[in-house]
């Protein structure tokens, strides 16, 4: 074994261990009985730890060889980007109404494919750790706001609420932490067994768990910041780790006001693009007026959540059907679309060849009037086909990259490409009317405008209803949507930042390679696809020498 692939193995291994918050969301059962480590202390040795494994990696010469090339980079790359996306992690981002731990945990706690007594066994621990977890996670918080690090009043008792709200619904029998099913192995009366020992710790640890999670949100509540004042640069550090997360998730050195630049510049572009596509539809040429029709029209928006999934799923076969065309290799695994309650509005999970999990898009559909009908095929080709299913997917099963490169994340690449096939749809003729195209360009729209309220709120200093105001005026999005985007960019700074500046680094990189000899879409498409989550400026040199 070389030196660089027992660095990637170790690296992995660790890794993997860092946040089974995260091995949630795909369903692994990998330290499925544990909890992230939020302490000070144990962040601190896991910042340290990975910075050198980032270093070590840095330090090999590759040479020429793209492969392990690809593989160095991303064992440095994401090694960097995890240890810098740890600050202020559980007081910000873990406690956010939008993308925090509760909704996590009440979103996945009762999707794990358990098979073995083992996993069965590992689940029961892992709920009976859960009240720890939840302590531990209050713990830093109240002491981060001691030095005046805290998250917005209005997102604690948000997430408060949440907690409320689940225990009201359990009190009158929808309990979803009780929704795991017993492992599949077991006989029937193994499995009614398991799932009275499941029901128990439910209702003898977790419900006060929960109970006391919420009250001490609310009691924090009373120290979290105004709305006026949301972002990093209010705190003291908070522009230096606003670089730092920055970072993480783009891996490539610019400054917010780079990026807020190229922003508006997006914005400005994109509403030439909406009166040539919408003007004619609408019978204007206002920009406000497109915004308000689009936005206001209830014939617009979905009613229920079937057929708003039934439309994903017809959207998804016209996307598997053209897909050889464009792509030379794809994946063995299926896609699905599924309805939620809970999460963000829309996200995919990856396939598992080990569990026969296939991949799995979902949609928020508690409220279905919250989704238009014009800007479902857009968000169904982002997250599935020719989106993150054919690009993680395809990972996850080629056996001929190491782990690190098939599961490890890297936020510009995954999400700028999710990005890029939005427009790819296009070329394609995957979208079935011009209307549906317009839903391009409100999904552009949204990604445009990130780029300006992300540095605005967390470098220039804008208000959480300055933010929400932009968007109004820059997009099609009703005011309940911009709202848990804007709450969502709060508590995760500088990952909205990933989707447009990887798609215009995609690009760029797509618009050399067609000026060489002998290009082919489905070859460019094999390299962006081939080497898995590289950084950006790796894939550059991958594609293009």
């Amino acid at each position: 074994m070389d030196a660089l692939t027992q660095l990637a193995d170790e690296y992995y291994d660790y890794a993997m261990g860092l946040s089974p918050l995260d091995l949630m969301w795909d369903g692994r059962l990998e330290h499925l009985a544990e909890w992230n480590d939020v302490t000070v202390e144990g962040r601190a040795l896991q910042h340290a730890r990975l910075m050198e494994f980032a270093r070590a990696a840095e330090a090999i010469d590759v040479g020429d060889d793209l492969q392990a090339l690809a593989l160095r980079d991303v064992v440095a790359s994401s090694a960097r980007a995890t240890a810098l996306h740890l600050a202020w992690e559980p007081e910000l981002l873990h406690l956010n109404p939008t993308m925090g731990a509760w909704e996590m945990i009440l979103g996945f706690i009762g999707s794990f494919p358990l098979s073995t007594a083992e996993h069965g066994e590992a689940y029961l621990a892992k709920l009976s750790g859960m009240p720890a977890f939840l302590d531990s996670l209050m713990d830093v918080a109240e002491d981060a706001a001691g030095v005046g690090r805290v998250a917005l009043r209005r997102h604690l008792e948000t997430t408060a609420s949440a907690v409320e709200s689940y225990l009201a619904e359990a009190r009158e029998g929808e309990d979803g932490l009780r929704a795991q099913a017993a492992p599949t192995s077991l006989g029937d009366d193994a499995r009614a067994a398991w799932a009275g020992v499941r029901d128990g710790i439910v209702e003898e640890q977790l419900h006060p768990a929960c109970a006391r999670f919420a009250e001490r949100l609310r009691t924090l509540a009373e120290r979290g910041l105004p709305d006026e004042t949301p972002g990093l640069v209010h705190l003291e550090g908070g522009p230096a780790v606003y670089r730092d997360k920055m970072y993480s998730h783009l891996l490539i050195d610019i400054t917010p006001e780079e990026v807020h630049r190229i922003g508006l510049a997006q914005v400005e572009r994109l509403e030439d693009e909406y009166r040539a596509i919408a003007g004619p539809l609408l019978g204007t040429d206002s920009i406000e007026e497109i915004y308000a029709r689009l936005r206001d029209d209830d014939s617009l928006r979905y009613t229920d959540a079937d057929t708003l999934v039934a439309d994903a799923e017809r959207a998804l076969a016209k996307a598997n059907a053209a897909a050889p065309d464009w792509f030379a290799h794809l994946p063995t695994a299926g896609c699905t679309a599924h309805s939620t309650r809970f999460g963000a509005m829309a996200y995919y999970s990856p396939p598992d060849p080990r569990t026969g999990k296939e991949g799995q898009f979902y949609f928020k559909t508690s409220n279905p009037h919250d989704w238009a009908t014009y800007e479902l095929e857009a968000i169904t080709y982002h997250e599935a086909v020719p989106g993150h299913h054919l690009q993680l997917a395809l990972h996850v099963e080629n056996e001929a990259l190491h782990k690190v490169q098939r599961e490890m994340f890297n936020t510009a690449y995954a999400e700028g490409w999710g990005l890029y096939t939005e427009r790819l749809s296009d070329e394609m003729g995957l979208y079935s009317s011009e209307l549906s195209r317009i839903g391009m360009l409100s999904a552009d729209s949204l990604r445009a405008c990130r780029l300006v309220v992300d540095t605005g709120i967390h470098a220039l200093g804008w208000s959480r209803e300055q933010a929400i105001q932009y968007v109004l005026d820059h997009s099609p999005m009703d005011r309940a949507h911009i709202e848990q985007e804007i709450d969502r960019y709060i508590g995760l700074p500088g990952q909205a930042l990933a989707y447009m500046i990887g798609r215009l680094e995609i690009l760029a990189i797509r618009a050399e390679a067609q000026q060489r000899e002998g290009y082919d879409i489905r070859d460019f498409h094999d390299a962006v696809l081939g080497y898995g989550a590289v950084p950006l400026p790796t894939l550059r040199r991958i594609v293009l020498g």
